[in-house]
């Protein structure tokens, strides 16, 4: 988040104030503070230092009403808020409701005294000497501000005249000036009260003001002309104020997905600032299909990655950059923190372009920085959830297992009592080593070689059938109806809302090793969190049969997901009621090659049974590359593969095993072989890649 602010206190909505479900604000330390600086003058005009709340929890996908975001008793706790507003505070507003109220009824605005008293308000949001946060909240909660910006921005008429302005004018015309100080101000003074305040926030979104920056957002990228650079000047501070918004109360953040193609046009802009902003916001903003949308380039991840080192050289973890303005002896001072920059380098690491840019560009170095005992623990739980999402690709792996410092710090914050940082230590160490943490980690000189691994093909199962899934609706409730009609049938079930409690990571590792099959409720949640990520990537190096359901007919599992479940046939259970429809088929269908290994808890079970007699043991890979052509088509027609296509009739059994090693290693390329060389129907694919993944 961007700020044009002063140095208040972290503060958050006091308990009054209870926040209707799914959204919730956490406290944190992250600051962005932004003042204007006129090089002219002696310094700059806003003050120093921004300590701003909040990385809150991610949003719902979508949001019906205003009312699922705004406080429970809202006119209680505005009430509530007003009695703990000092004199100070309370004296404070008095201009301020008197400058709004003028605006408001002008007659000639924007006129001389409009912009005196919008100035008047700005300098409110930039008074170091008050508190802030209560100014902040005040504004929102006891004035009309946010009816006053909703009123005056909605005559889009005169924005239109700013925007028709001669690109290649030193100045703006008398009457267009005037116009463009009022919004300037207007926007600053925005942009730094949603800094402080989830009531002015969530009042900026009641009074519609977000819904028409947004707006305009959308027609400043329709048709080809540029923008002017005033324009850009109320751009920038435009998407700070709903940048600063969406991170402070998340839930608002669905609402305004519709600017995600405004906020890509604006990433392409030569000011290193502006763009690196624009895919900041963005990436609070883009779906988890989305992740292509966060694709950014060489300049912006360097320049996000320079502001963060430079936060580090500094006692206080904050720096300052300038933005070159309009006007050429004016510029806009920004500074910023590294808690707000490292959680910026973790959303956009969700691309795995930029998790290839953030390690050439040096961001290992900077992560292992951050993991150092002096940084708060928001930095260190930061660097370690990057550090694990970088450790997807497989040339990041071996670069972080060379980094010693790294491997130890995660190591001891593997034992931390702070959940969140325990969990993203051990999940970082779990996918940089692709198993279990290796025991010579114990000590801080740790071997630069390769690691003890628990071999894959050597995992042994217990038997139970685990469940696999992002904790959302509704995959949720449907695993939830499927651990209950499972365990009704009698089997076995590890479900992680029964065993997730101390070492996640290592909970769902054992979960994976014993076994015997994975039903993976798989959605674009699923595909986008490093959790699920970890685990389904985890039972599939370790052989594990994977049964995908889907809750979303029309999801297309792409990148990583894809790989692992190509070729597998797709369970629709929309809702948790069909569970019970869908079961019978997924037990006949997947369960059959295998139930003698999985335990029923409950011998005299009734309903969808599998079938009483034992199947005949299956060939060993050991026994097929002695097959010949007709020993390989009986075991073809054992399995249902029954094509007569002419190229799988007249493999022997080294061939066959060569397929198998394909499918394993490189799916895609065995089944783009068998559509494009082979010519196999699609279907006699499924059935053979079936029988080859049973090939013990």
């Amino acid at each position: 988040m961007l700020k044009m602010g002063s140095s208040a206190s972290t503060r958050r909505i006091p308990p009054v104030q209870k926040l209707a479900e799914p959204p919730s604000v956490e406290n944190s330390n992250a600051s962005r503070e932004v003042g204007g600086h006129d090089e002219a003058d002696s310094g700059p005009v806003a003050p120093e230092g921004i300590i701003e709340p909040s990385n809150p929890a991610a949003p719902a996908d979508t949001l019906a009403d205003i009312t699922d975001v705004l406080l429970v008793d809202f006119a209680a706790a505005k009430a509530k808020r007003i009695q703990e507003f000092s004199e100070e505070i309370k004296q404070c507003l008095i201009p301020v409701k008197e400058g709004i109220k003028h605006i408001q009824e002008c007659d000639n605005f924007p006129c001389d005294s409009c912009n005196e008293h919008m100035t008047g308000i700005k300098q409110v949001s930039r008074n170091k000497n008050i508190d802030r946060n209560a100014a902040a909240d005040g504004l929102a909660i006891d004035t009309d501000y946010c009816k006053m910006f909703s009123y005056r921005w909605s005559k889009g008429e005169l924005l239109q005249q700013i925007e028709d302005a001669d690109a290649d004018a030193e100045e703006l015309t008398s009457q267009n000036q005037t116009m463009f100080t009022f919004y300037i101000a207007l926007l600053t003074s925005s942009f730094n009260f949603t800094d402080k305040s989830e009531y002015f926030c969530l009042q900026m979104e009641k009074d519609g003001c977000l819904a028409l920056i947004s707006d305009w957002f959308l027609h400043l990228i329709e048709g080809s002309n540029s923008r002017n650079k005033w324009v850009d000047d109320l751009v920038f501070n435009a998407m700070n104020v709903l940048d600063n918004s969406c991170m402070r109360v998340r839930a608002l953040a669905p609402r305004h997905h519709r600017i995600v193609p405004a906020l890509q046009k604006f990433g392409e802009s030569r000011g290193s600032l502006t763009q690196t902003i624009a895919f900041m916001a963005l990436a609070k903003l883009v779906k988890k299909e989305e992740a292509d949308k966060l694709t950014t380039n060489t300049r912006c991840i360097a320049f996000l990655l320079s502001l963060l080192r430079k936060c580090l050289s500094n006692r206080d973890h904050t720096t300052s950059t300038k933005r070159q303005t309009s006007k050429k002896n004016i510029v806009t001072v920004i500074t910023l923190d590294a808690e707000e920059l490292v959680k910026s380098v973790e959303d956009l690491a969700i691309n795995d372009n930029n998790k290839k840019l953030i390690v050439a560009k040096g961001g290992i170095y900077l992560l292992g920085k951050l993991l150092k005992p002096r940084c708060t623990i928001e930095e260190k739980t930061s660097a370690a959830n990057t550090i694990w999402r970088l450790a997807f690709l497989k040339e990041n792996k071996e670069k972080l297992r060379k980094d010693q410092d790294i491997i130890y710090n995660l190591t001891e914050y593997s034992q931390s009592e702070h959940e969140k940082l325990r969990t993203a230590c051990m999940g970082a160490l779990f996918e940089i080593y692709e198993s279990r943490l290796p025991e010579n980690l114990k000590s801080k000189k740790t071997d630069d070689g390769s690691p003890q691994r628990a071999p894959s093909d050597t995992a042994k199962s217990t038997g139970h059938i685990m469940l696999s899934y992002k904790w959302e609706h509704p995959s949720k409730p449907v695993m939830r109806e499927f651990k209950k009609e499972l365990r009704k049938r009698g089997y076995a079930v590890w479900m992680d809302e029964d065993h997730m409690m101390g070492d996640k990571i290592g909970a769902m590792a054992d979960a994976v090793e014993n076994a015997d099959m994975i039903i993976a409720c798989i959605t674009s949640g699923y595909q986008d969190s490093q959790d699920c990520r970890t685990e389904a990537s985890y039972a599939y190096e370790c052989k594990k049969k994977i049964i995908p359901v889907k809750v979303k007919a029309d999801f297309k599992p792409s990148g990583w997901l894809g790989g692992i479940t190509a070729g597998k046939i797709y369970y629709i259970v929309q809702k948790a009621e069909f569970v019970s429809e869908v079961l019978p088929s997924i037990i006949e269908k997947e369960f059959a090659v295998q139930k003698e290994t999985i335990p029923k808890v409950n011998a005299t079970t009734t309903g969808s049974q599998l079938p009483e007699q034992e199947p005949k043991s299956p060939p060993t890979e050991s026994q097929v590359p002695g097959w010949d052509s007709k020993r390989v088509q009986d075991w073809l027609a054992a399995n249902n593969v029954t094509s007569r296509n002419k190229a799988l009739k007249s493999i022997n059994g080294t061939q066959l095993l060569q397929l198998k090693k394909q499918l394993t290693t490189v799916p895609h390329a065995f089944y783009q072989s068998m559509k494009d060389d082979l010519k196999v129907p699609y279907l006699d694919v499924l059935s053979l890649a079936a029988a080859l993944e049973n090939l013990e």
